[in-house]
């Protein structure tokens, strides 16, 4: 639930902002590329990519948690030694995996699907699926609960309600 209030905050600021006013001054060409200018994509990598990336890197790393988390009652904090607070770098490594990372492969058939042949389109929807496996491999997942990108990074989400010994 934190990581959909986060996306949905972040993407809204940027297909608000962001997308309108580089479309502006990009300018659609419809005669030699289409809407999916090389520009076009760029912008939307940035937005859908980048931006939750520097988003979720500055939160983590100075709070311990998003916006989503925070109205959750979730924190990320380390594995081992259990319940430190993030040093700078794990939240960038974090934040890598998890937006730039899972990102990448969504991107890439997207970006083939519409630029090469359109079957790339459903190999994006595999991808995606991917993706949404790594999160829900926290339900599954002993003794800490972690999804993919938390495994990685060293890094567990804790309910920040609760009183912790």
């Amino acid at each position: 639930m934190a990581r959909l209030i986060d996306a949905g905050l972040v993407w809204a600021a940027g297909f608000a902002l962001i997308l309108p006013i580089a479309l502006a001054i990009i300018g659609v060409n419809r005669e030699e590329d289409g809407v999916w200018s090389g520009p076009t994509l760029w912008t939307l990598f940035i937005v859908v990519a980048v931006i939750p990336f520097l988003y979720e890197v500055i939160q983590l790393a100075f709070w311990g948690q998003t916006l989503g988390k925070r109205r959750i009652g979730l924190r990320v904090v380390l594995a081992d030694p259990a319940g430190d607070p993030l040093p700078i770098m794990t939240a960038v490594y974090r934040a890598a995996i998890n937006n730039l990372g899972y990102v990448l492969g969504i991107f890439l058939f997207f970006l083939l699907g519409v630029k090469v042949w359109s079957f790339f389109l459903f190999l994006m929807v595999v991808a995606a699926a991917g993706v949404l496996m790594a999160y829900v491999w926290s339900v599954w997942d002993r003794p800490l609960f972690q999804a993919i990108h938390d495994r990685y990074a060293g890094t567990v989400v804790v309910d920040d309600r609760a009183e912790w010994p």
